[in-house]
């Protein structure tokens, strides 16, 4: 089953071929951590598998390592101390970064995978996870993942049938049931301790996924005047949703239409958006949450990019501190479910964790990016 192992950007993964896709683990090399975690992803069926690891290795460092980092930090840093109700061992914890990629073998299975209704979804991705939890097995639990988000969330369940470390699963398990409303809390977090100015231009982008729509249900709750959104899902010629503003779509960037909003521009998409934009479309003033993936790329590009932005009076805060909520609510849910197995998952404790965490990252990068001027997703890697 394993086809091929190998390192590189400071993981180590493994390629698994089985029926109907291939699977890429990987996890990163560090010492002395509790297990490495992360999510999953499709890619599609005709990525190379050069492509494919480095999507795996960045994935795996550059977001759930960095985003575990942070958690691991502001744990140590006594953050959460006065929290009751922690099961034990989590105060205690020391979390890596892991990652798992699926390639569908065909256009066929791709489609299929791409939808958790379709009639062959479950026959089609059974032997996938049966395969990966089997490895999992063989890794004793120093890699654990969450298979997937919002309306995939469910496959968790289907994974746990082939192991036990799998995040993500049902409450009558002892699991949290999904990760994306943690995330979504996060982000709801930060929004709402950087004070912007509600009466202003409000801007949602990719108010149609998982986590987008649970942030433009909140808004919609709120009723804050000036609302846009946007998603690629939206057909071309749609300009109005619940009495909202649609604003054009592109893939792969962001309309020139939606940075010159200003006021507050949220950002759920799926990745690599912003290096692909107009950024002199930017208006001064303008409050950035990358609430995603793949938000910043990674090493000296990333650093320009974010130092061009703040020069233009932008505050722009990256997908790592925005979104590491549901990485930290897995993260309580294993040691919830190692202390009191079988009990109900504790939701509203890990929202309440969730936003004091967030909170004090985003404090702290906005502080200390103001104090070395700096920029926020400096401060961030210096943490």
């Amino acid at each position: 089953m394993h086809a091929q192992t190998g390192s590189e950007n400071g993981a180590s993964w493994v390629r698994l071929e089985l029926a109907n896709a291939d699977a890429w683990v990987a996890w990163d090399e560090q010492d002395g951590i509790d297990y490495a975690y992360g999510g999953s992803r499709t890619v599609p069926f005709d990525t190379s598998d050069e492509e494919t690891v480095t999507v795996l290795t960045r994935l795996a460092v550059n977001e759930s390592q960095l985003k575990n980092r942070l958690i691991n930090q502001t744990i140590a840093d006594g953050v959460v101390n006065d929290f009751g109700g922690l099961p034990p061992g989590f105060l205690d914890s020391n979390v890596g970064g892991g990652r798992c990629v699926i390639r569908p073998h065909d256009e066929h299975v791709a489609a299929i995978l791409a939808d958790p209704l379709h009639e062959d979804f479950r026959a089609t991705i059974e032997p996938v996870f049966a395969g990966v939890g089997d490895f999992l097995n063989q890794m004793n639990g120093a890699v654990k993942l969450t298979p997937d988000f919002g309306r995939f969330a469910g496959l968790a369940d289907l994974l746990h049938r082939y192991t036990p470390h799998v995040l993500g699963i049902n409450r009558a398990n002892g699991g949290c049931g999904g990760k994306s409303s943690f995330s979504t809390t996060g982000v709801i977090a930060a929004f709402e301790s950087l004070k912007p100015n509600l009466n202003g231009p409000l801007t949602l982008l990719g108010s149609n996924g998982a986590m987008g729509s649970e942030f433009f249900n909140y808004l919609k709750t709120s009723r804050y005047p000036d609302v846009a959104v946007a998603d690629i899902a939206y057909p071309e010629t749609q300009n109005s949703l619940d009495g909202y503003a649609v604003l054009p779509s592109a893939p792969g960037c962001y309309t020139d239409q939606v940075l010159n909003r200003a006021g507050v521009i949220v950002a759920n998409t799926w990745g690599n958006e912003l290096e692909n934009s107009s950024l002199q479309a930017l208006r001064p003033g303008t409050l950035l949450l990358l609430a995603h993936n793949h938000s910043v790329p990674a090493g000296e590009a990333g650093l320009a990019l974010m130092r061009q932005v703040s020069a233009q009076d932008i505050t722009a805060l990256p997908g790592q501190v925005l979104t590491l909520g549901g990485a930290l609510t897995s993260r309580l849910e294993w040691f919830s479910r190692q202390a009191w197995p079988g009990e109900l998952f504790n939701k509203p404790l890990a929202h309440d964790v969730v936003r004091k965490v967030v909170t004090h990252l985003v404090q702290r990068c906005i502080e200390a990016a103001g104090t070395a001027a700096s920029t926020p997703y400096e401060a961030m890697l210096s943490i």
